[in-house]
């Protein structure tokens, strides 16, 4: 959402045809292609008996054969009649680099998770397993893009997405688990105690805890809410307090804000490392968390210089890339 749709529609303004696809329950979004063979979390059952401040972190797998034979062919069949001039796909999606290379036509990266492929085991092997099903060798994609500076992690060309500008009175700290959290730990009190944690810091806070009864905390100093707006808020935060998914994280970034980083699965290990290797932040361990360590690990974060000095040099690397919305340029470029 952050980046694909308005990067189909930055090709759209430069005068290209480009639709988005994807899987049934993305299908009220502008100009897409469903693939009815993809599912949605929803789909694929009730979730694992986790509970993350009892389990740690929870390892989920990141590769399914099946999802991307699925994907490949889908996309190969829309193609048939669409003939697409080249394919762009984000990091986790392999079907579509298969579906180009059986098609004989380029392939773009843009990519949005950039550690994510280190957690699948073997990630070459698999792909080529599936590659030998369509009988096509590997091809290696004309651009990839990444979203964040080089110091994050490399790639062939760095880009920035741009954040909304926050209010001036907006929250200090801004906090959420993102967008799977509450399907993945319905029975954890993780979020009551980040509240209760909130509660103690002298600042204003805002935390998303999704829809659904709230039967934590509630201090006074906190505002509960579904959903908030938080790349907006985080252009005004002071610490941004996160599961350190890779989204929020370039966010976070992009407006200068140092992170609190509760790594829950996937990718987010490495996103919360990389955080506190760079010193924009620190990492905390969901397992056995009381909400005593999360107020002294929150504290220290806001009121230490050096986590906002390199919050901020890292935003003005940042603020030198080149805006993402140029992606269409660079790809006819390198077509």
């Amino acid at each position: 959402m952050p980046t694909m749709v308005p990067l189909a529609r930055a090709f759209r303004q430069r005068g290209h045809e480009a639709v988005i696809a994807t899987g049934p329950a993305m299908a009220h979004l502008e100009h897409t292609v469903v693939m009815p063979d993809i599912p949605a979390p929803s789909d694929l059952g009730p979730p694992p008996p986790w509970i993350p401040e009892r389990d740690g972190v929870l390892k989920v797998p990141l590769w399914s054969d099946a999802l991307v034979v699925a994907s490949a062919a889908n996309i190969l069949d829309f193609a048939r009649t669409w003939r697409p001039d080249v394919i762009v796909r984000e990091t986790s999606e392999y079907g579509g680099q298969i579906a180009a290379e059986v098609l004989g036509i380029p392939h773009a990266l843009i990519d949005i998770a950039p550690f994510a492929p280190l957690e699948i085991p073997l990630l070459d092997e698999l792909v080529d397993k599936v590659r030998a099903r369509f009988q096509v060798g590997a091809t290696e994609p004309v651009l990839t893009a990444g979203l964040t500076p080089a110091s994050w992690h490399p790639a062939q060309h760095h880009f920035r997405v741009p954040i909304e500008q926050g209010d001036e009175e907006g929250p200090e700290i801004v906090a959420s688990f993102g967008t799977y959290a509450q399907w993945l730990m319905p029975e954890s009190t993780l979020p009551h105690v980040l509240v209760e944690a909130l509660g103690e810091v002298s600042a204003r806070a805002v935390v998303a805890i999704g829809h659904g009864e709230w039967t934590g905390p509630r201090p006074p100093n906190v505002r509960l809410a579904p959903e908030i707006p938080q790349q907006r808020l985080l252009g005004t935060a002071k610490v941004f307090v996160t599961h350190a998914g890779y989204s929020g994280v370039r966010e976070a970034l992009t407006a200068g804000v140092p992170m609190v980083a509760m790594p829950l699965f996937a990718d987010q290990p490495r996103n919360a490392d990389r955080i506190q290797d760079l010193g924009v932040g620190v990492r905390v361990d969901v397992k056995g968390l009381t909400a005593t360590v999360l107020v002294e690990r929150i504290q220290h974060v806001l009121n230490t210089r050096k986590y906002h000095d390199a919050a901020e040099n890292l935003a003005a690397q940042i603020i030198d890339l080149e805006v993402f919305t140029n992606i269409p340029d660079h790809l006819v470029s390198a077509v």
